[in-house]
């Protein structure tokens, strides 16, 4: 607290022996634990968040392949009305050999 004073008991006098400073095996087991608690959290969200992707990807596949199958049918039925058209017209007008004859 103060800059000045010094800590009473000064921390160097507490005799410590190693085990006594160290977390022990509870610290490395509470820390594994914890750090397993994080990781099935973080493969639960990734796993989430690839569903989503996939989901949205496929579902975008579905679209383009609808707006692709839509255009070649309208372009499928556009061709087919001016054939027709072109027929119906052929039809109606006589060959010009046949006239003369």
């Amino acid at each position: 607290m103060f800059p000045f004073t010094t800590p009473s008991p000064s921390p160097a006098d507490i005799p410590t022996e190693p085990w006594e400073a160290s977390p022990g095996v509870e610290g490395f087991l509470l820390g594994f634990f914890l750090l397993g608690i994080a990781l099935a959290f973080l493969m639960w969200s990734m796993n989430r968040h690839l569903r989503k992707i996939k989901h949205s990807a496929t579902v975008e596949k579905r679209r383009v392949e609808a707006e692709a199958k839509k255009s070649e049918q309208a372009t499928k039925g556009s061709d087919q009305k001016s054939q027709g058209a072109k027929l119906s017209k052929s039809e109606q007008e006589p060959p010009k050999g046949e006239d003369s004859a």
